[in-house]
């Protein structure tokens, strides 16, 4: 869906990007004992690590970043292969 939004709204200045945690986290839907999704054992992520790409998405600085899949487990090293 994120795709279509991006692309209906190519060129509008409206920007779309979807930003994932990168794993299942602990936001009370998943029991903290129970099986992971996808039946992993991973332990459950801290909702914190959206903090920093939304901070990031929200700032000027991400002016212009457009139709992006982002993973906040993988946010820093995303963000160093954009940079110069």
């Amino acid at each position: 869906m994120s795709r279509v939004m991006a692309a209906d709204l190519r060129g509008s200045g409206v920007t779309v990007n979807l930003l994932r945690p990168g794993g299942a986290t602990a936001t009370g839907m998943v029991p903290p004992d129970g099986p992971r999704p996808g039946g992993g054992s991973m332990p459950l992520l801290d909702p914190a690590v959206m903090g920093p790409p939304i901070v990031w998405l929200a700032s000027a600085e991400a002016a212009g970043v457009h139709d992006e899949h982002i993973s906040a487990t993988e946010f820093e090293g995303w963000l160093r292969t954009r940079q110069p």
